[in-house]
């Protein structure tokens, strides 16, 4: 009896041991390292809205495969708005999900690319939660999406570990229980689809997920190490009015988040080891650049859906290597372009403030054209259609009425006619006995 239940005590440990998620990384999935050739490139995929039209999704999904085929990534991120949560579509069947995710994520299950995501502030907007939608991805074996810390602001703020280019799970020189010395560098992902953002209602960092990435950093000696999150923060404005070295693009004014209760990136500039911060939402800004020692910047917006970023679609690229630790970044885009982003000839200084406005694509301000219009002719149409209808009885009521009133007032004649035959009669009757009395 002792020795079964021995038996099933090891058994017990031994399961938890191997579906825990340990360090950063998930057991029984895709493990992230370093290639011998000492690199690990990431493409981040951002705002790519399946989900706005076929020939979008279509354009989006062809933007993928080309990007993938050329770059041959170890790892993709993707960075918020995989899909129009916030369209009409999303409230009616929760299958339609399944639908979509399947789409986007078949150029990497295809090539057997291991990903992760984070939550954009569209994503959420239909039947499911952010929460749903992490467990939605994590069904599929090459996802690396994690939900937690509980807690903490936002339902997927986690990291993931890339291993050295020397480590090897299936080899016994590397045993589970040691294999933390082989973590060579980090991949932070923070959720900023949370509320309470002074207003803002798309989202920020709260300074308990930063109190939870600097307690993470601690405990990982502060390896060297790159950060996503959907949102980009105030500071992007700064990178692009005070700092020199930044390259591409900024054409639009920026939806940041300034949550001035946040010590965001402030504290990523003083652990000094998250060496580059990407993000997206504004979909016609590209630009990155060197912000006191942290490159930051936008990706390159990844898909057809929604308002246009009025260049061919594409993805940023990020290629680490390793002892030494560097970054290298550029655009790919969709026709196969590599884009090495020059230094803007002129720029023009933007306000340091997050602009608060609603953005729609010319399908969707058409959509709330067509919208508005039927809905004032059906309005009118109810209106008009009451008004006669009412105008119909009141002038059947009125006939009907004048009718009664013909009716009483011929009555009313003969009654008095009558009453005068009578009266007439009772007079001839009178004269009648007055002449017999004679």
């Amino acid at each position: 009896m002792e020795l079964i239940l021995i038996k099933i005590i090891f058994i017990l440990f031994f399961l938890i041991l191997f579906v825990s998620n340990t360090n950063g990384q998930i057991n029984n999935k895709p493990i992230l390292r370093f290639k011998k050739d000492k690199t690990f490139k990431i493409v981040q995929f951002t705002d790519m809205h399946y989900g706005s039209s076929s020939q979008q999704d279509i354009d989006t999904e062809e933007m993928q495969e080309n990007v993938l085929e050329i770059e041959k990534p170890d790892f993709v991120m993707f960075s918020g708005d995989m899909i129009c949560g916030n369209y009409p579509l999303f409230s009616l069947d929760s299958r339609v999900y399944d639908h979509y995710w399947e789409k986007f994520t078949r150029p990497l299950v295809k090539r057997n690319i291991p990903w992760a995501i984070t939550m954009g502030n569209h994503d959420a907007q239909g039947l499911l939660t952010a929460s749903d939608l992490v467990l939605k991805d994590q069904q599929f074996q090459l996802s690396l999406s994690q939900l937690g810390p509980n807690g903490t602001h936002g339902s997927s703020n986690y990291y993931l570990n890339v291993f050295s280019s020397d480590y090897n799970e299936t080899t016994s020189e590397n045993p589970l229980s040691e294999r933390d010395k082989y973590i060579s560098s980090l991949i932070y992902i923070f959720d900023s689809d949370t509320k309470q953002c002074n207003k803002l209602d798309w989202g920020c960092i709260h300074d308990d997920q930063v109190d939870w990435f600097k307690s993470v950093s601690k405990s990982n000696n502060r390896k060297n190490s790159v950060s996503f999150i959907h949102i980009p923060p105030i500071e992007v404005i700064d990178l692009w009015n005070h700092h020199d070295d930044v390259f591409g693009s900024f054409d639009e004014k920026s939806c940041c988040f300034n949550n001035k209760k946040s010590r965001f990136v402030k504290a990523l500039l003083e652990n000094n080891d998250v060496k580059g911060l990407y993000f997206g939402h504004d979909h016609r800004n590209d630009f990155h650049g060197d912000y006191h020692g942290m490159d930051m910047g936008y990706g390159r917006k990844s898909g057809a859906g929604s308002y246009s970023s009025e260049k061919p679609l594409g993805a940023r690229v990020i290629e680490l290597t390793e002892n030494p630790f560097t970054l290298n970044t550029w655009i790919r885009e969709t026709n196969g372009n590599k884009i090495i982003q020059n230094k803007p000839h002129k720029k023009h200084h933007y306000a340091y403030a997050c602009t608060l406005k609603d953005k729609y694509s010319t399908s969707e301000i058409i959509l709330i054209i067509l919208l508005s219009v039927t809905l004032f002719v059906v309005f009118s149409s109810i209106v008009l259609l009451s008004y006669f209808i009412y105008k119909k009885k009141f002038k059947k009521d009125t006939k009907l009425s004048k009718s009664n009133d013909n009716v009483l007032n011929s009555e009313g004649a003969n009654i008095g006619n009558n009453n005068n035959n009578n009266n007439n009669n009772d007079n001839n009757n009178n004269n009648n006995n007055n002449n017999n009395n004679n």
